[in-house]
């Protein structure tokens, strides 16, 4: 596994050259995007030529697929040199199915600049051209950012007293910042279409907002919908542009690590190179930033609007459940009047129905023939009440202590 990691810090060595000679670099993405990558296998390949031929390699990346050819020419150079392949032959030299162009980028290195820098470029046909001193001035760098036919964009590097090894770093700096920063703005497309649907989001969010302020208690279920929708479209607008919007962040700080990396100087008469770059790539940058930003703020509104819903929804349920809990309550407390009203008649049923027995009895008596005081009736009376009552609550609390 440490052996792994440590090759990764070989894995794409620059091309080494020396003398003047022509760059092509080509970053192509596969139509199925891991079709490129091989497990276990190199990412780097320098495919072996013929003597005089090109030198090409090819480079496996996450997303992409790039191919680099130098190509040795001769000075002087008055026109551009004409690229023998098409986007074609360089996916087949990948050993890809297909992929679409990315970027292109062609890169003549020469020797020292010329003491007037503008009428050779103007020879090439470059216009409103960025130039800056390089490497501590060891080099010139040049390019007017224009797309050509094959859809090349041209650079001029012009190599004052750099060796084969900075010579092929500091190139491979150049065509870096064009490939990262064509992958980088793959989001913007992303961005450009999210515009308008973010703005109905927006809109429909306030509209919802407003709605769960004005819902009568009772009538949620239709807003708790609406606000689901809303919820799930953006989570799945946030999850399509999710890998897109982080691949954009990470491909501009490598842009603008690689620009650092050129050591600018101010080339007299000339916009420098990467402020050029910056200055018209950073607004894009933005653009797909703001809108991840306004994803992400759309997704938690839209949760904390749910939440509040759901907040509201539950005070109003423990609010009836508390109504509920006091009618029962009161229900209770009426039951348990109306069963000691219920005990107290019991109480003088049963002892005038006691008494009534007793009446009988002493009727009878007197017919027999036996005389009973009339006031062991009166007597009775509250003797009988006593014992009915004290056997109705031994009852009572017999049955209250088996429960």
């Amino acid at each position: 596994m440490s052996h792994d990691f440590n090759a990764e810090l070989h894995a794409r060595p620059s091309i080494y050259f020396t003398g003047p000679a022509y760059v092509e670099h080509v970053a192509l993405m596969p139509e199925r995007p891991t079709e490129h990558l091989r497990e276990g296998g190199p990412s780097s390949i320098e495919l072996e030529g013929a003597e005089g031929e090109a030198r090409t390699r090819v480079e496996h990346h996450t997303e992409f697929v790039t191919v680099t050819r130098v190509t040795q020419i001769k000075e002087p150079v008055t026109d551009w040199p004409a690229s023998r392949l098409t986007v074609h032959d360089f996916t087949k030299i990948t050993g890809i199915g297909s992929a679409r162009l990315v970027s292109r980028v062609g890169i003549i290195v020469l020797g020292s600049a010329p003491e007037e820098l503008g009428p050779f470029i103007a020879q090439l046909g470059f216009k409103d051209s960025a130039a800056s001193h390089i490497g501590g001035g060891s080099a010139h760098v040049c390019s007017d950012f224009r797309v050509g036919r094959d859809n090349t964009s041209r650079v001029l590097l012009f190599n004052r007293d750099l060796n084969s090894y900075r010579l092929g770093r500091m190139v491979r700096r150049i065509y870096e910042i064009e490939t990262y920063r064509s992958m980088a703005l793959l989001g913007l497309p992303q961005a450009r279409r999210l515009g308008p649907l973010l703005d109905r989001f927006d809109a429909k969010l306030i509209e919802l907002t407003e709605r769960n302020l004005k819902t009568a208690p009772g009538e949620h279920k239709d807003l708790l919908e609406d606000i689901s929708v809303l919820s799930a479209q953006v989570i799945s607008a946030t999850a399509e542009t999710r890998h897109r919007f982080g691949a954009t962040t990470a491909y501009a700080k490598i842009v603008e690590e690689r620009i650092a990396e050129l050591r600018e100087e101010h080339f007299p008469g000339f916009q420098r190179f990467g402020v050029f770059v910056v200055r018209r790539f950073k607004p894009a940058i933005r653009t797909c930033e703001a809108t991840s930003l306004r994803l992400d703020q759309l997704s938690r509104a839209t949760m904390h609007l749910i939440d509040l819903l759901q907040t509201r929804i539950q005070f109003e349920i423990e609010y009836q459940n508390a109504s509920q809990i006091k009618a029962m309550a009161d229900r209770t407390a009426v039951q348990v009047k109306i069963q000691r009203a219920v005990e107290g008649f019991s109480i003088i049923a049963i002892s005038y129905y006691l008494l009534g027995i007793l009446k009988v009895v002493v009727e009878a008596s007197e017919h027999a023939g036996v005389h009973i005081d009339p006031a062991v009736m009166l007597i009775s009376i509250p003797v009988v009440l006593t014992a009915v009552a004290l056997l109705i609550f031994r009852v009572k609390h017999a049955l209250k202590h088996e429960s």
